[in-house]
């Protein structure tokens, strides 16, 4: 028997009848607590403006090339990688082409709208679910409390998209059997700018097929199957071709490099030590959604008998429960939403085990960490009061009340960090070179995303992101040769992980001439929370060739 069950619903004859179920006045409620909750994220940018990764100006830099230039790419004067989400580049380039807004105030709006849709997605699925009107509240409104979900809007980059064409492919593919033509045209067309939106989520679809058939026991019309796999098979196409396209290559050129660089020193990404690394860093990143007090980097078992892994732990724990509660609800839609979020998980563990980056490359992960949390907290407290009593519900939402507070204090402070040191470090590298270095000049950087965007020259990329044949020089060490073939005159290294790359100022012959550092104590926090950039970027001037 299925660990999960279709729950029966109640049947409708059209999209619109099926919204209007549930009163408009809670979507709406529950929309704003989302625009409210971003908006204390937002109020940084009046005292730090900008973003506060540099991998966030990538997608500005490859948007603009292709608004000005007709460039699919990074680089300024040929095809190249550099973008892994086609769909995002596309609404990147829009503004380029017909607004020209200051790009941190157009992505706010693109997440202000994101988020909007959301928490109403969410609770459309529990509502479906037949949850109790309490959990499916909590399932709707607890991502919106947890600061580093918000935090994913503030990035500039496509991971909230990834998760409203999660939510809605699910959605749309679960309803009841009424119009199941125009559900599976809405669902056909999700999935496929799923792929277009991150080249990880190839597998969604056959995977929803899958559930749907097996798990769901919704017996649909083979036309409405092939209509899903037309616009999911155009849409990989797509995908594929425009990989081809700018590097030759089937999967984004961008995984090679930074495989190497992360993985290198602990066996590849498929070693067991990585794999174990990765999990491990997320027990870690879980008591750092409530405070800022975690800027330690547990690195051996040792020091995992802290009260910081003891917190973690717990944390994890009571997620764990949270899921086994919800789960025994049967809930179709909220199931699929979690195995999906379990399988993605486990597509990142397998092929690119990082779990640091503020967890953006696993956003199903943040969003459904909290309401999960919860649900194990209120299972919890159930069992010791032997019922669902009134007292129960109302800890809970103080519960709620206190953590979201702390979270969102917490990454509101993590957000102003990581603008400002990107503004201290690369911002003023680039003021610098446009004031000292022509665009014409040749340039090499291994962070190239802010300087790229405000320099406005063409950046050579030491990190692996954008040129498939640097990568073997970058494995085996002949970096100094790829810079010479380049005939690079400027070089920008970050304070650590310059080793990697087999540069130092002795190899390269260089002069320096411009070194910009952020504050320790707000670098710490940010590169702990987000793994933004090192504290210190330091530009030479080649004299060496």
């Amino acid at each position: 028997m299925p660990i999960l069950a279709n729950t029966r619903a109640p049947r409708s004859s059209t999209l619109k009848q099926d919204v209007f179920e549930i009163p408009w006045s809670a979507l709406g409620l529950i929309a704003l607590m989302y625009v409210l909750t971003f908006t204390v994220l937002t109020t940084v940018e009046y005292a730090q403006h900008g973003l506060p990764l540099d991998d966030s100006y990538i997608h500005q830099t490859v948007a603009r090339n292709l608004a000005d230039r007709g460039i699919l790419g990074f680089s300024q004067l040929h095809r190249s990688s550099g973008a892994t989400s086609l769909l995002w580049t596309l609404i990147q380039a829009t503004n380029y082409l017909l607004f020209r807004i200051d790009p941190v105030w157009y992505n706010l709006g693109i997440s202000y709208v994101l988020l909007a849709l959301i928490g109403p997605l969410l609770f459309v699925m529990a509502s479906r679910d037949r949850l109790p009107p309490f959990v499916s509240w909590v399932v709707a409104i607890s991502p919106a409390l947890l600061g580093n979900f918000v935090w994913l809007g503030m990035i500039g980059m496509e991971h909230l998209l990834f998760a409203v064409f999660s939510l809605s492919a699910i959605y749309f593919w679960l309803l009841p059997p009424d119009n199941s033509l125009r559900s599976a045209v809405f669902t056909g067309c999700c999935a496929g700018l799923l792929v277009l939106t991150r080249p990880e989520s190839i597998p969604f679809a056959p995977l929803l097929f899958l559930f749907g058939w097996a798990v769901a026991h919704q017996r649909r019309r083979l036309r409405e199957y092939l209509v899903v796999l037309a616009f999911w098979i155009v849409c990989t196409c797509i995908q594929f071709g425009a990989n081809l396209y700018t590097s030759k290559t089937l999967m984004p050129a961008t995984l090679k490099g930074r495989s190497w660089l992360y993985f290198h020193n602990t066996g590849g990404p498929h070693s067991i030590r990585s794999m174990a690394r990765f999990c491990g860093a997320w027990v870690q990143r879980l008591p750092r959604q409530f405070s800022t007090s975690y800027t330690h980097q547990l690195n051996s078992l040792r020091e995992a008998a802290t009260f910081y892994a003891f917190l973690g732990i717990i944390l994890l724990v009571l997620t764990i429960v949270g899921v086994l509660f919800l789960l025994q609800r049967k809930p179709l839609r909220i199931g699929a939403l979690v195995l999906w979020s379990g399988i993605h998980f486990s597509i990142y563990l397998f092929t690119f085990p990082t779990g640091g980056h503020g967890g953006r490359y696993q956003p199903l992960t943040l969003m459904l960490f909290f309401p999960l949390l919860v649900l194990g907290v209120y299972q919890l407290l159930s069992l010791l009061a032997r019922g669902d009593r009134p007292w129960v519900k109302v800890a809970v939402v103080v519960f709620m009340c206190f953590a979201s507070l702390a979270s969102l204090g917490t990454w509101r402070r993590v957000t102003f960090a990581g603008i400002a040191h990107i503004n201290n470090t690369h911002g003023k590298i680039a003021t610098w070179m446009r004031a000292n270095v022509p665009t014409t000049d040749r340039f090499a950087a291994f962070d190239i995303g802010r300087v790229s965007y405000d320099w406005g020259g063409d950046v050579i990329d030491l990190g692996g992101l954008v040129d498939p044949t640097y990568v073997d020089y970058l494995q085996t060490g002949r970096v100094i040769e790829y810079l010479k073939l380049k005939q690079v005159q400027y070089v920008l290294l970050p304070s650590t992980g310059s080793d990697d790359l087999t540069i130092n100022p002795s190899t390269l012959g260089g002069e320096k001439v411009a070194e910009y550092c952020s504050d320790p104590g707000d670098w710490l926090l940010g590169f702990r929370y987000t793994i933004h950039a090192t504290q210190c970027q330091t530009l030479y001037r080649v004299t060496k060739w």
